[in-house]
């Protein structure tokens, strides 16, 4: 999982205010649950939920899990894996992007990107990807925080 320095960001086509990949919601996102001895960190919203938690399987790496309610019946979830570089690219503790997150920045815009993991610019996180930014997209959007970044420093510890 090799992460590249030399990314070249773009700014995003914007609407209202975020990249238009990103959910107009994301602000609402904040974090829930914060355990650094468990190594967990929850971010969510009502319909909305991330969860960060150091994968079984292999140290080093971190299991990225998420679900978004999209009414009483229909919901979207999935998991992908982070290394540690990841975990702090996406989260804004440094702009490195992923081997294969350039292609995601020249098409979508972006600071930082790694195929089907996220796609972050500035403040604004797609996970696992980049969206229309409308309902119903099986991504989740976050706008990250101090909060959010200090607790994913401090569970990269």
């Amino acid at each position: 999982m090799k992460m590249v320095k030399d990314a070249v960001p773009r700014t995003p086509e914007m609407y209202h205010g975020h990249p238009f990949w990103c959910h107009g919601h994301c602000w609402k996102m904040q974090v829930q649950e914060f355990d650094p001895v468990a190594k967990r960190l929850i971010i969510g919203a009502s319909a909305t939920r991330v969860c960060v938690t150091p994968e079984e399987t292999s140290s080093g790496l971190w299991r990225i899990g998420w679900e978004l309610r999209h009414s009483s019946v229909e919901v979207a979830h999935g998991c992908v894996v982070f290394s540690a570089d990841h975990l702090r690219a996406a989260f804004g503790l440094s702009d490195e992007s992923g081997e294969y997150g350039q292609p995601l920045i020249d098409r979508y815009g972006g600071d930082s990107a790694e195929h089907h993991r996220y796609i972050r610019w500035g403040d604004f996180l797609n996970i696992p990807c980049p969206g229309t930014g409308s309902d119903g997209d099986p991504n989740m959007s976050i706008e990250i925080d101090d909060q959010m970044r200090k607790a994913v420093s401090q569970l990269l510890k």
